[in-house]
């Protein structure tokens, strides 16, 4: 069954809550819609490709985008070990097929934002899964490099699309 998105107030904010005990692969996640605890509002690039991926809101099927699907993957990882296990996202969060709804919600993000315990920027995948996605036939979701180097990795990451949306 697909999602359907219920009615929000003007003074309610819709947050994605992890599911204790959700295989990591199969994010799920509920929508609580009254008052609003911590919560880590994340910031990324949308890009142009389709939704592929799945989530499930409430147990139906969400659709979402690849590059959203592996920073929800990562932050779902990290959120069972924090105080706070709420997650708010724009493309999930804000009905984006009712213009009006969606429109109200955007001018709110101002407040979505700095209300929130912290905020998350999702830059993508780490730079050397960039090595293995010309090799590799289907789509990387998520790439773990136990390497990992800020220093060598600054310039890459300086040059993300992220940087560069409005």
């Amino acid at each position: 069954m697909k999602f359907t998105y219920s009615s929000l107030g003007s003074n309610e904010l819709r947050l994605l809550r992890t599911i204790p005990g959700a295989d990591d692969r199969d994010l799920r996640f509920d929508v609580p819609r009254d008052t609003a605890p911590l919560y880590t509002a994340v910031s990324y690039t949308w890009g142009d490709d389709k939704p592929t991926e799945v989530v499930h809101l409430n147990g139906q099927i969400f659709h979402i985008r690849l590059n959203l699907w592996s920073c929800l993957y990562y932050l779902n990882l990290y959120a069972r070990h924090e105080v706070w296990k709420h997650i708010w996202v724009d493309a999930i969060c804000i009905n984006q097929a009712n213009d009006s709804k969606r429109n109200a919600q955007v001018r709110l993000m101002d407040k979505t934002y700095s209300n929130a315990a912290c905020v998350s920027v999702w830059l993508g995948l780490v730079p050397a899964a960039e090595k293995y996605m010309t090799i590799w036939p289907e789509p990387i979701n998520t790439f773990d490099d136990e390497g990992f180097d800020w220093a060598e990795s600054i310039v890459n990451l300086a040059n993300r699309p992220y940087w560069s949306h409005v």
